[in-house]
């Protein structure tokens, strides 16, 4: 025989066996992703208690689920698997046991497939002072629980510097989760109706979400058209001809109408109650076409009458620099009511600052404001023809606000009234659900 070399003196020959797998037998491999346990670590002090573990299955009907919970006394350890018998892992982890006598080392499958538990560790006593579980701390949250359970007794110091030197909120009065101001911010009190608005837009999801131009237009839509109710299920309801023409001018003219209405020949009454001079050929033609006995004449009526006398002031003053202001205590302001006046003059006006010398106050329309008048009067005369809320043709109150139909059609599409054309007839039609164009400027093409 050879000689052998200080290698094959010192090695012997160790014998591999493998284990059948079985789920009551098979080792559980856990790992630690967030440290070792302080009994673990070997600079940690040695009378530290080890954690103590226990499984369970996470399913009656698959007996390869497995729940793994451990605890000591800081953290609880948790971890889970499913058990699938199959996978795409082209390696599993084993158990090697040696058995130094036999000279054998005897391989066990690890639980569930060769799984590695990966632990996830959680501290109990990280409890907020409400009594609820903080789940989710940030990791500013958590530090100092981490360092006051873990860390070093100088940074215990420093941390405990740090906090005698941090305000709690909840100690300062009128702070905190009970106090009337923050309720009233959190619940948006004290708050612009713009970030209000902002608030809830952000939301909803970004489909849903309003760009900055749609914001815009319709912030100019509603300085445009009068107040509307977007979720109408009728067409009669979008707009009120009462707000349009002011409390106190509908309440007069309405009141005459109604008194009219139970003469002899009440149509021709009506017509002959204003002077000839003041009627516009739109006004006369709808009020000829509506039934006296009908159940809403006198409203209809109502609303033909005021977009009659708007009209006259629109003619007087469309291209006057500025309007004096008028004595309410006079009844009428050549012909026209003086309630009337005063509603235009509110609403479709601006008042220019005081003048010297005890003056009468003055008042300007702007090109806005005379837009603005221009889609109250044809929404007035639309909501006059009728629940169907449809001009068959604006000719006639175009002519009489001496503006082209083009421009009306488009005003009239700015309220969200679908435009019709019969040859060179323009009509307009408003129609439920309400809805508005999404173009931002008005097209002034004739």
């Amino acid at each position: 025989m050879g000689k052998q070399n200080k290698r094959e003196r010192d090695s012997r020959k160790v014998t591999i066996e493998v284990a059948e797998s079985k789920d009551t037998t098979s080792p559980i491999v856990v790992s630690f992703p967030g440290g070792l346990p302080e009994s673990v670590d070997n600079k940690a002090n040695s009378n530290v208690k080890a954690p103590q573990f226990v499984w369970q299955k996470t399913s009656e009907k698959n007996n390869r689920s497995r729940r793994v919970v451990g605890y000591d006394r800081h953290c609880i350890y948790s971890a889970s698997a499913q058990g699938r018998l199959y996978d795409d892992r082209r390696t599993k982890l084993c158990v090697g046991v040696y058995d130094k006598q036999r000279g054998s080392v005897v391989l066990y499958e690890a639980a569930t497939k060769g799984t590695v538990f990966s632990l996830q560790q959680s501290v109990p006593a990280y409890i907020q002072k409400n009594g609820h579980v903080e789940t989710d701390q940030s990791s500013n949250a958590l530090r100092p629980n981490i360092f006051e359970d873990f860390g070093s007794q100088k940074k215990r110091k420093v941390l405990k510097s740090q906090a005698a030197n941090r305000v709690d909120i909840d100690h300062v009065i009128g702070a905190g989760s009970e106090s009337a101001v923050v309720n009233q911010i959190m619940k948006g009190h004290s708050m612009s109706e713009s970030n209000k608005k902002a608030i809830e837009d952000s939301k909803l999801a970004k489909e849903d979400r309003k760009t900055a131009v749609e914001v815009a237009l319709e912030v100019a839509r509603k300085h445009l058209i009068p107040e509307y109710d977007e979720n109408a299920d009728e067409p009669s309801k979008v707009y009120d001809a009462k707000n349009i023409a002011g409390e106190q001018a509908w309440d007069r003219i309405h009141r005459k109408v109604t008194a009219m209405l139970h003469k002899e020949d009440p149509i021709d009454v009506i017509i002959q109650s204003v002077f000839e001079k003041d009627w516009y050929g739109f006004a006369i033609k709808l009020i000829k076409e509506i039934s006296p006995n009908s159940k809403n004449a006198g409203f209809r009526i109502t609303c033909a009458i005021t977009a009659n006398w708007m009209v006259k002031f629109y003619g007087m003053y469309k291209t006057k620099k500025s309007i004096e202001a008028i004595k309410e205590l006079k009844g009428l302001h050549f012909g026209i009511p003086i309630e009337i006046v005063t509603r235009c003059l509110d609403s479709f006006a601006t008042a220019l600052p005081p003048r010297s010398g005890g003056k009468a106050p003055q008042y300007v329309m702007s090109k806005q404001n005379k837009e603005k008048m221009v889609v109250h009067i044809l929404l007035l005369y639309m909501i006059a023809g009728g629940p169907t809320m449809k001009i068959s043709d604006l000719t006639g109150v175009a002519d009489s606000l001496k503006i082209p139909t083009n421009d009306c059609s488009n005003f009239l599409k700015h309220a969200g009234c679908t435009i019709t054309r019969k040859g060179n007839v323009l009509g307009a039609t408003l129609k439920t659900p309400l809805k508005f164009p999404k173009v931002g400027r008005y097209n002034n093409k004739k």
